[in-house]
């Protein structure tokens, strides 16, 4: 329509002569037309646009010879050059200057040279400037192209690379642990379980182990050894594999956090301990990830109260809301001079802050919230509280 419009103004201001001397209306417009047809079609078919633009061109030349066509016809060149294809592109390339060159060459030989050689740079200008302008703007864009391409193969390399460092990272870390940690909780188990089964050969009773303290706490020892290993091969399998932890991966569960505090209460006993409860009925269902973080927020809550606390009342409590689920250690603290009620031998076990910097971690991962140190409610007591989403983004 814009070219459409172009050609009426210049016949409108220029006369019939702009458009091709003294012809009738129709005879100027209808060039005009089937070349503005042929423009909506350039970039789709750009063949057939230029040979029906170059056949419009060539009768219209011959006849009238308006200047309008032409115009025209020099935007069909330019979108055939950029979008057509590669072989038309050289075709339009060696074309025009052929024309060019052969046009300029007739009209020196037929007629003065100055006129040859003007009507030459401006049969140039028409037919090589829209073909050559086009070439260079596609020369470009598929360069850009390349470049994006070139750009992204380069990410996913980068990725590649990434990804096999990190399997073999975790392949090492897999490595490690079964080699050193894995191996020492299986000859605890065993050493515990061979101490047990000698007593029983001596003629020890089914009772014995409940009475006994150090039997108890080897019966303690063993059952956590064994448990401990076998989240230990989980673990190793989960990293030597290339997948992330899945639902069908035996992971802890919320429902499990009541079995976790019982398995913890000889312990407790032996510690002078008193471990009390709050846990709903039923828990929500969560997310596999807040699942997890909420049961290992627990299990390292009460690892460090077994090694840190003070005899006396210990309160796990678990409140599921409808947006949020919040977890509670309350815990005595430790002697007043600051030095712990462990017997030398387990202080070499104590650690350096790493449990609560895990539970820290794991909770702000998930977008929760995390707090632990002396209750200011309630002195003389260790509090630690997680606030955990319910909804977790994938």
């Amino acid at each position: 329509m814009g070219f459409f419009a172009g050609c009426l103004i210049l016949y409108v201001l220029g006369g019939p002569r702009v458009m091709g001397g003294d012809i009738p209306a129709w005879q100027a417009v209808l060039p005009v037309l089937v070349l503005c047809t042929a423009t909506a079609f350039r970039s789709a078919l750009p063949p057939i646009a230029v040979a029906v633009g170059s056949l419009t061109v060539i009768v219209e030349m011959t006849s009238s010879g308006g200047l309008g066509p032409v115009l025209i016809y020099t935007d069909l060149l330019y979108a055939a050059a950029l979008y057509g294809a590669p072989w038309l592109c050289r075709v339009l390339q060696f074309g025009t200057v052929a024309v060019t060159l052969g046009t300029t060459i007739a009209l020196i030989a037929i007629s003065d040279r100055s006129e040859g050689v003007t009507t030459g740079v401006i049969v140039a200008m028409l037919l090589i400037s829209p073909v050559w302008t086009g070439v260079l703007i596609r020369n470009h864009k598929e360069r850009a192209d390349a470049e994006r391409q070139r750009a992204a193969q380069i990410n996913r390399l980068a990725e590649l690379d990434r990804k096999t460092v990190l399997q073999t990272e975790r392949t090492r870390m897999a490595r490690e642990l079964h080699d050193l940690v894995a191996n020492h909780l299986s000859a605890i188990a065993i050493h515990s379980s061979a101490v047990l089964s000698l007593t029983e050969a001596k003629g020890g009773k089914d009772g014995d182990a409940e009475e006994d303290p150090v039997l108890r706490a080897l019966s303690v020892i063993r059952e956590n050894s064994v448990q401990g290993l076998a989240e230990m091969r989980r673990m190793v399998v989960l990293l030597r594999s290339d997948r992330g932890v899945d639902d069908d991966w035996d992971r802890p569960q919320l429902n499990a956090l009541g079995a976790l505090v019982e398995q913890a209460r000889p312990a407790a006993d032996a510690a002078a301990l008193s471990l009390h409860t709050e846990f709903p009925e039923s828990f929500p269902e969560v997310s596999s990830v807040i699942e997890v973080t909420a049961y290992r927020i627990v299990q390292e809550a009460l690892t460090n109260v077994l090694k840190h606390a003070s005899a006396g009342r210990v309160r796990i409590r678990c409140e599921a809301g409808t947006e949020q689920l919040t977890i509670s250690v309350d815990s005595p603290l430790a002697r007043a001079d600051g030095r712990s009620r462990q017997r030398p031998v387990e202080q070499l076990l104590t650690g350096a802050g790493a449990g609560l910097a895990g539970m820290s971690e794991r909770a702000a991962l998930v977008g929760g919230i995390f707090d632990a140190g002396p209750d200011r409610t309630a002195p003389g007591r260790w509090r630690v509280r997680a606030v955990l989403p319910l909804t977790q983004n994938s």
